[in-house]
């Protein structure tokens, strides 16, 4: 069986070969051609456009950041997206987060006799290599249980209701999430301030309830940009503006943001445990 694959970054280069050892023929796809690349072998071929990765498969997954997602699936006056090309029968899954009305307008693209699911993702890197990640599925019931044998190869699959749903539950869990990443980094600050070390700071945090989230921020195995935090964030906040008040969400923006701005180069989500993403004025503590 064939299965489509469109966006090789961190997670898709991890998950990709999933697929491939569980026996399903791979087309993949970036707008990088190198990314692409890079991945092909056994089982996973590269296909030479947009329009023959889509082809070339009745199951499509995506992953990519949540800006790039409209211009990828709708397309632009200039370029036609995904539901352009899709063939009848085809089911478009998509893993990345967004806010539900993202999935609404893709939806309203789709043509006749082809399907949509909202797969949003719970989970770094690591867990992706290690087949452990967390799907949360919206979207028609007979359609999920079809493409669920090809999701399960990423680790554990939940269907959570209709069309939607997954992306609404990842925001949802999202508030939590990044409290906690901006409230480690706002935690140091105080560190700082008070001339204690981090070691010390962040070995007393892991004797709590914050200790998941220590261990993951420290955990140089799981790379992951800090800027794509600051991009779940901030489609958090745009999603739920009108929905209801999220102070802590918008404080916790503003501080990642400052982090990434700190760092020269790209910041890794494991700054936030680095001195090199403290506030200015305690740069030099």
């Amino acid at each position: 069986m064939h299965v489509t694959f469109i966006g090789i970054g961190y997670m898709g280069t991890q998950m990709v070969p999933h697929l491939a050892a569980a026996g399903y023929d791979v087309v993949i796809w970036d707008k990088d051609p190198k990314k692409a690349a890079a991945i092909a072998g056994d089982h996973v071929t590269v296909a030479d456009s947009l329009a023959d990765a889509v082809r070339a498969s009745k199951v499509i997954i995506t992953s990519v950041m949540s800006s790039d997602v409209p211009a990828l699936h709708i397309g632009s006056d200039d370029e036609k997206g995904i539901t352009a090309y899709l063939q009848p029968g085809s089911t478009l899954i998509v893993t990345s987060t967004l806010d539900p009305e993202k999935i609404e307008a893709i939806h309203k693209t789709m043509p006749p006799d082809t399907h949509l699911l909202d797969s949003p993702i719970i989970g770094g890197v690591r867990y992706a290599r290690e087949a452990s990640l967390v799907l949360i599925v919206g979207g028609n019931k007979t359609i999920f249980d079809q493409v669920k044998p090809i999701l399960s190869v990423f680790g554990t699959v939940d269907y959570v209701g209709p069309l939607g749903n997954g992306a609404k539950l990842k925001l949802i869990t999202n508030v939590g999430i990044m409290a906690a990443e901006a409230g480690i980094r706002e935690t140091l600050d105080l560190a700082d301030a008070y001339g204690i070390d981090y070691d010390t700071t962040l070995d007393l945090l892991q004797r709590g309830p914050m200790k998941p989230v220590v261990v993951r921020a420290l955990d140089e195995t799981n790379p992951r940009p800090l800027k794509d935090s600051v991009a779940d964030e901030i489609e958090l906040v745009n999603a739920t503006k009108d929905l209801v008040e999220l102070p802590m969400a918008k404080a916790g923006l503003r501080r990642l943001e400052k982090a990434v701005d700190a760092v020269d180069g790209e910041a890794r989500f494991s700054d936030i445990v680095h001195t090199n993403t403290s506030l200015d004025k305690n740069k030099q503590k």
